[in-house]
């Protein structure tokens, strides 16, 4: 259970102490504490808040449907996975301040199939054939349980809706997306380094699911002009 205004309240102080150099888990761990946040809300606050120069520096990176026709879209398989199926589940879901959708989840290593999954990743697949790319390729974590199953899934959607891609497991994605021209995920180190950002998820939620996700950009006003 995510306390919206509790954490947009706790987001002043912690890019206070973030724009003054202290470490994240520091800053997470004070300014938690002080405003008694549970895990959903900290993650809320670590995933969902950035000062002006981070969003500056990734504004250029994160591009938009016209973008990226014609390219190869390397995607974050769980990292978007979990998301959309956040959304699914009715758990809380948001706009962060750099305009990527997140979630508040903390299930990447002991990710499990839902009753969703399959129902998501059809949709998506079949979905996806539109924005009119040259190629997909999904990375599942090697060592996270299900990654064989989700990619065979996957591979099968594809050859179903005529795509161009694949879906395969290795031992650490971040290697091969931080290095990618184009990639799909909300995780902020994969996007410091890597070329250009297409927020998938957000887009299926939005786009094709007419999501109404809140905004923590307009719902939190007095953190604007924290820099």
């Amino acid at each position: 259970m995510v306390d919206k205004e509790k954490v947009i309240a706790a987001s002043r102080d912690y890019l206070y102490l973030k724009r003054r150099g202290y470490s994240t888990r520091s800053i997470l761990e004070i300014v938690g504490n002080h405003f008694q946040l549970n895990t959903e809300e900290r993650n809320v606050l670590f995933r969902g808040f950035f000062t002006k120069g981070e969003i500056k520096a990734r504004g250029n990176k994160i591009v938009g449907e016209r973008q990226i026709k014609g390219k190869v879209l390397k995607i974050d398989g769980y990292n978007q996975l979990i998301t959309i199926e956040s959304y699914r589940k009715g758990n809380f879901v948001f706009i962060a301040r750099d305009g990527v959708v997140r979630d508040s989840a903390s299930v990447h290593r002991s990710y499990k199939l839902s009753p969703f999954t399959e129902e998501i990743l059809d949709k998506l697949l079949r979905e996806i054939g539109g924005l009119g790319l040259e190629g997909i390729e999904f990375y599942f974590d090697r060592p996270v349980s299900f990654s064989g199953e989700l990619c065979k899934k996957v591979n099968q959607l594809m050859l179903k809706y005529d795509l161009n891609g694949k879906a395969e497991t290795v031992e650490n994605p971040d290697y091969i997306l931080k290095k990618a021209e184009l990639v799909a995920t909300s995780d902020s180190i994969i996007i410091k380094l890597a070329a250009n950002i297409f927020d998938l998820a957000g887009w299926f939620i939005r786009q094709i699911w007419r999501g109404n996700l809140v905004d923590l950009g307009s719902s939190s006003p007095e953190t604007l002009n924290i820099t």
